[in-house]
C-alpha cells in the first residue's frame, strides 16, 4: 500500500491534468449529445449492444493481423480500428465510447507494454475510447465522406494524444541521447498511427459507398 501511495505522489502533474481534460471532454460530449440531439441519438438497445459486441470482436481479431509492429508497443494492422469507428459513426459517440473502452481493455490483455497503471490507462482504455468520438460530428455536415473523414481524424488524434503523453512521460528513456522525449514520442506514435489513419480512411470511405453501410444505417441507426 505504501508503494502504491508513493507512486501516486510521484506521478507527474501533467498526467493528472491530461486525465482530467479527457474526462471533462468526455462528459461534455455526452451532455451535448443528450441535450441537443437527443431525439436523433440511437438508444442502447439489445440490438445495438449486440452490434457493438460484434464490432469490438472483429476489431480484436483484425488487430492480430499486423503489417508492422513497433518495438515499444503500437503496430500497423489491417484496419483493426475500423469496425469500432463504423459502429460509433452509425450508433453515435455514447455507444462508440463504450465500445472503444471495451476494445482498449481487450488490447491490454492481448499483450501490454506498460510502465505503470497510469500508462495502462493512457495507452489502452483511454486511447481507444477516443475511437468513439468518430461519431460525434453533427449530421448538419451533409457530406457523408467529409463527416466520416473528420470523425476518423478526431478519433485518431485523440488516441495519438493519449499515446503521446504516455510515451513522453513513461517511456522517455527509449529516446535517443539528446532527443526531447516529447519529440521522440510524437515521432514514434505518429509513425504508425498516420499509416493506420490512411488505411482506415481509405477502406472506410469505400465501405460508405457500398450497400454494407446502407444496411448498417437502416438496421442500427434508428
Amino acid at each position: 500500500m505504501n508503494e502504491f501511495l508513493a507512486s501516486l505522489s510521484e506521478t507527474p502533474m501533467m498526467v493528472w491534468v491530461s486525465l482530467g481534460v479527457f474526462i471533462i471532454l468526455l462528459i461534455a460530449a455526452l451532455i451535448i449529445k443528450s441535450q441537443k440531439v437527443k431525439a436523433t441519438t440511437p438508444k442502447l438497445t439489445s440490438k445495438t449492444l449486440a452490434f457493438g459486441g460484434m464490432c469490438v470482436a472483429l476489431s480484436f481479431i483484425l488487430s492480430y493481423i499486423k503489417l508492422f509492429e513497433m518495438p515499444q508497443g503500437g503496430s500497423i494492422t489491417l484496419v483493426s480500428m475500423l469496425p469500432v469507428i463504423l459502429f460509433a459513426f452509425v450508433c453515435g459517440p455514447t455507444a462508440g465510447i463504450i465500445a472503444g473502452l471495451a476494445y482498449g481493455f481487450l488490447q491490454f490483455f492481448q499483450g501490454a507494454y506498460a510502465a505503470n497503471w497510469i500508462s495502462i490507462l493512457l495507452d489502452y482504455p483511454l486511447a481507444f475510447a477516443w475511437l468513439g468520438f468518430a461519431g460525434i460530428l453533427p449530421k448538419a455536415i451533409k457530406s457523408l465522406e467529409l463527416r466520416f473523414s473528420l470523425g476518423i481524424l478526431i478519433a485518431i488524434l485523440g488516441r495519438f494524444c493519449m499515446h503521446l503523453l504516455s510515451g513522453a512521460i513513461f517511456f522517455g528513456e527509449y529516446a535517443p541521447e539528446g532527443m526531447n522525449p516529447w519529440i521522440y514520442s510524437a515521432i514514434y506514435n505518429a509513425g504508425f498511427l498516420s499509416v493506420e489513419f490512411l488505411i482506415t480512411l481509405i477502406i472506410g470511405i469505400i465501405i460508405l459507398k457500398t450497400s454494407i453501410y446502407k444496411y448498417l444505417k437502416i438496421t442500427f441507426a434508428n
